[in-house]
């Protein structure tokens, strides 16, 4: 993100937890929240976080007041557990869950959907605030969100799912699998556009790309901006988080599966998992069924996501996003071999395709993302079998979706 969008969304993290969960004094030493650690303030760039982050504000609607929220109850969908009976201890759990979330909601603190599960069995699935402020379109737990980074391990699981038909080879160059490939990419594998060590620089990252975010891009349009590059290091030494690795890893997803990217996921994760709210948004929010993005009190920049591709193109839903989480819970996915190798972290605690955290509650296998109008988590205690799921159509609820799932975690797990 640019310097002042992080240091808006670390605030709005701050906010929360001061007001919420106490932040303990850090002493001097980095600040640390479930293992996230806040990092430093980088020089100005057009983009260094994990996903597109447009400064706040960048475009607006005309002049006067954000549209007027409606009352809570007007505007939050429901709740739902599962239909076997939940022990009264976590039943007490989702209650005050859901009174922390309505109370952020009426702070204007968040707005989006939130899914928390325990052992296959719902917790907490419902909408806060709203998904289109001036249509006055209620979040519930079927809204649709661009996810942003959280595309990122569905596109790994494409990739993995084509390596276990042995249409894929993990520790092949990708140049294998990439008409005119470059020289230099030669040593670049598969395993290294994964787990984010490939030395491929991140296009994201380029000064241009603020002016090319808005309009539309195919895949092999935004390859050709750093295709010519040189690697930053050698492949498999470091890890460099970057879009290009994603992006990629569709053109070779497509390739391997003789179909687009957006067919193969629909044919081999959204069909089977009846995930009917998920796919690839074709840039313009015309599959979001009327969800917008907003920045503050203003809609936020119309940025185009077919610049983002594999990288973050995709949408879903909390919902949707839980029963891929069940599947790979019940191991449907993947090969054993593959799971692991999937979850198990390389350089940077970063596996193929997701974050690796071990925290004092548990392993935490996660991924985030943010971009213009979208602040998502994805996350799962796989030995507890604790999923928890965040997602925000508010650009600058970044920091207070990662205390909104730290929190969600510690309220299940007791830490």
């Amino acid at each position: 993100m640019r310097r002042y969008a992080r240091m808006f969304g670390l605030a709005a993290c701050l906010l929360v937890l001061l007001t919420t969960c106490s932040l303990p004094s850090s002493g001097g030493r980095e600040l640390r929240i479930a293992g996230f650690v806040a990092p430093p303030t980088p020089a100005l760039g057009p983009t260094v976080l994990p996903t597109v982050t447009p400064l706040p504000g960048a475009a607006a609607n005309s002049p006067g007041e954000p549209p007027a929220v409606p009352p809570l109850a007007a505007v939050m969908a429901p709740a739902r557990t599962g239909d076997v009976p939940l022990p009264g201890d976590l039943v007490a759990r989702a209650a005050q869950m859901d009174a922390y979330l309505a109370s952020l909601t009426q702070q204007g603190a968040f707005s989006g959907s939130v899914l928390v599960a325990v052992q296959g069995r719902l917790l907490l699935s419902r909408g806060y605030g709203l998904a289109n402020r001036e249509a006055g379109i209620p979040a519930t737990a079927t809204t649709r969100y661009r996810l942003a980074s959280v595309s990122k391990p569905l596109t790994a699981l494409a990739t993995l799912r084509l390596v276990a038909a042995g249409k894929l080879k993990l520790d092949a160059s990708i140049c294998d699998y990439l008409d005119n490939c470059p020289a230099a990419w030669a040593p670049v594998t598969l395993v290294h556009l994964l787990s984010q060590s490939s030395g491929i620089p991140n296009y994201t990252d380029f000064a241009e790309f603020a002016a090319l975010e808005q309009s539309p891009s195919t895949p092999d349009q935004t390859i050709a901006r750093f295709r010519d590059l040189p690697l930053g290091f050698a492949p498999g030494t470091l890890y460099h988080y970057t879009n290009s690795n994603y992006l990629l890893l569709g053109t070779i997803i497509e390739r391997a599966a003789g179909t687009s990217y957006e067919e193969y996921l629909r044919r081999e994760l959204f069909l089977p998992l009846g995930m009917a709210d998920s796919g690839l948004d074709p840039g313009d929010f015309s599959t979001l069924n009327g969800t917008r993005g907003y920045a503050g009190g203003q809609l936020d920049i119309p940025l185009d996501v077919s610049n983002l591709f594999a990288a973050g193109d995709l949408y879903s839903t909390v919902e949707d996003l839980y029963k891929l989480a069940q599947a790979l819970d019940s191991g449907r996915l993947l090969p054993p071999e593959l799971v692991t190798r999937m979850v198990t972290p390389g350089h940077g605690n970063y596996g193929l395709g997701w974050k690796i955290q071990q925290q004092a509650r548990g392993r935490l296998v996660f991924h985030d993302g943010w971009m213009s109008g979208a602040a998502t988590w994805f996350g799962r205690y796989p030995d507890q079998g604790v999923t928890v799921i965040v997602l925000s159509n508010e650009y600058a609820a970044y920091g207070t979706v990662i205390a909104i799932a730290d929190y969600l975690a510690g309220q299940v797990l007791g830490s």
